[in-house]
């Protein structure tokens, strides 16, 4: 029996109507869907215990005690936040600053399909030319030109877990068609 590792698709909520959440209003109604972006987050290896950090209830030793540990692994997506331009991977403590906006979807993969996903997201993290802008045309045009040098967040993903062989057809999509994809393989989403 092969080992597996674990991988967690992030769906980003959008929140309340704030002028700073414009972009992410303007793709959650275009889209008609709660998710405006996505990111792909992977455990650290250094925590066995603790992989992905975040929240552990210590219900058994402490009585009904919540303990926060601070979310480790590395997230990797597409963006144009903050000083971050195109396909960029960053801490998860960083990209997870609200947990409350967030909902992830957990598999399991084979370290074989694993490591094969993490060198053509490290590959894509080392050639990035910038967010593809271009590439959300798709979403507002019937007519596209696919910009291949340059992802978008939902396109990276769905890249990589196409090379992990969790699900099939690379190309861009929107967060909404990531969600179905992921719960047609099967996996649940679940609250941080």
């Amino acid at each position: 029996m092969s080992e597996e590792k674990k991988i967690r698709a992030l769906l980003y909520v959008t929140p309340k109507f704030k002028w700073k959440y414009l972009v992410n209003w303007l793709i959650t109604i275009w889209t008609w869907c709660r998710y405006s972006h996505c990111e792909l987050w992977v455990g650290d290896e250094s925590k066995p215990h603790y992989k992905f950090g975040g929240h552990c209830n210590l219900t058994q030793s402490y009585g009904n005690m919540r303990i926060n540990y601070p979310f480790t692994g590395t997230c990797y997506s597409s963006t144009l936040r903050g000083k971050s331009n195109g396909t960029v991977k960053r801490p998860a403590s960083k990209v997870l600053d609200h947990p409350e906006n967030w909902v992830y979807i957990e598999a399991e993969m084979e370290i074989a399909n694993y490591d094969a996903m993490i060198r053509f997201l490290e590959n894509e993290v080392r050639l990035n030319k910038g967010y593809s802008k271009r590439d959300l045309l798709k979403f507002l045009s019937p007519i596209h030109f696919p910009d291949n040098k340059r992802n978008i967040c939902s396109e990276i993903t769905n890249n990589a877990l196409c090379v992990g062989l969790l699900l099939r057809g690379f190309g861009i999509i929107s967060p909404k068609k990531l969600y179905k994809k992921l719960i047609a393989a099967g996996c649940k989403p679940k609250e941080l």
